[in-house]
């Protein structure tokens, strides 16, 4: 039997293959430009093969702007336009309906129309789905019932399950292969972050629908809402408020670092509202910059578990989304890939000074939910809390 590093890698072979076909190579070079968000092809990563220049691609993507798009990503167009379908006519169903599967603070997943982004809310309806250790069991199962929550699936919703199970499998392959081909840009072996995520990995997928908001939008280059509001002393938040009566300004998601290792987004080809800060890691005023789709491509960015994992080589990018405008709807479906609950993070290189002190990430991940629900006055649990040195 071969041993598990190359299983992995020859998984990730087959769905290359299986997507050869419905996918134009983009030549010889394995990046190209899209503004300053780059486009690299993934195509060799997945097939296990480490070039120098795919190596280099990662490389210069993670350390900045820490967002890039990935063509040749394995998804094939049968499993994408299936999840679309699925997204779609779940967001389509009468608010009460969506509601009988609506997450709580017991179990994270399922429907919200009312979460928080630092304090404030957000204009956007979602559903999260998460892993389940016993798939051929039922999603509320005993032993599906884990620290995150247990799956909720609506019903009247024919295939819905098996499109966005089908999906989700697809996400955890291409976000696999990749991370290897993170590790080997970060000159370490490529089964590096095996042992923190594997199949024990705790990921999750979020379908996100922004309806059109009649409302004004914020949509500063040099501000961040969250400030704005304090300074003006806007009223606290609420979560009761209807989405169609909350005042402006309003972003569908305030400003925010993803907390996983890394994240995979289905963007909506039509509407173009997601947006990185540029100098999140400098000084002075942000830097906002539209991260436009591109047909074909998945996007993709470092989260804050790479952060520490690679010692601060590669940094987790600040971003938010824009309030859809009066008229247009948009969907998104990002996907978390997130470490093994009791899996310890710390820089992986050990030859260097740690910048960062050992935390669990199943702990992490439990009080960064927690900020979801209200403004509770408290600043959301970040990786700056285990920094060694803060003078650095």
């Amino acid at each position: 039997m071969r041993p598990p590093s190359q299983l992995r890698a020859a998984a990730c072979a087959l769905m290359v293959v299986a997507r050869a076909s419905l996918q134009p190579r983009s030549g010889a070079s394995p990046i190209s430009g899209a503004g300053p968000i780059p486009v690299i092809d993934l195509g060799r990563v997945a097939r296990g093969e480490f070039h120098d220049d795919d190596v280099a691609a990662l490389r210069d993507a993670c350390a900045f702007p820490g967002f890039f798009h990935v063509v040749n990503h394995g998804l094939s167009d049968e499993v994408l336009r299936g999840f679309e379908a699925a997204m779609r006519r779940f967001f389509a169903l009468p608010t009460a309906t969506k509601r009988r599967v609506k997450r709580t603070r017991d179990n994270s997943r399922g429907f919200a129309d009312d979460e928080f982004t630092k304090r404030t809310r957000d204009v956007k309806e979602l559903y999260d789905y998460g892993h389940a250790p016993r798939p051929d069991l039922p999603p509320d199962a005993r032993e599906n019932r884990v620290m995150d929550g247990f799956n909720q699936i609506p019903d009247d919703l024919e295939g819905f399950r098996e499109a966005i199970d089908a999906y989700y499998a697809g996400c955890a392959r291409v976000c696999e292969c990749l991370l290897r081909g993170v590790a080997a840009s970060l000159g370490l072996p490529p089964d590096a972050c095996d042992a923190h995520f594997g199949k024990e990995h705790t990921s999750y997928l979020r379908l996100n629908y922004y309806p059109a908001h009649a409302g004004e939008r914020f949509a500063s280059a040099a501000g961040d809402l969250d400030r704005a509001r304090v300074a003006t002393g806007a009223a606290v938040d609420d979560a009761g408020t209807p989405l169609s009566s909350l005042g402006g300004p309003r972003l569908g998601v305030n400003r925010h670092f993803d907390a996983g290792g890394l994240t995979l987004l289905l963007q909506d080809p039509d509407v173009s509202s997601l947006q990185v800060n540029l100098n999140a890691h400098g000084s002075g005023d942000p830097e906002w910059v539209d991260v436009t789709p591109v047909p074909g491509a998945l996007t993709v960015n470092v989260g804050d578990m790479l952060q520490v994992l690679s010692n601060g080589k590669y940094k987790a990018p600040e971003h938010r989304v824009l309030a859809s405008p009066p008229g247009k709807v948009r969907y998104s479906a990002p996907f978390f890939y997130n470490p093994a609950y009791d899996a310890e993070i710390a820089p992986l290189d050990r030859a260097a000074a740690p910048r960062y002190s050992p935390f669990a990430w199943g702990y992490f991940r439990r009080r960064r939910f927690e900020g979801d629900f209200a403004d509770e006055g408290l600043d959301e649990i970040q990786i700056a809390d285990y920094v060694t040195d803060k003078g650095e």
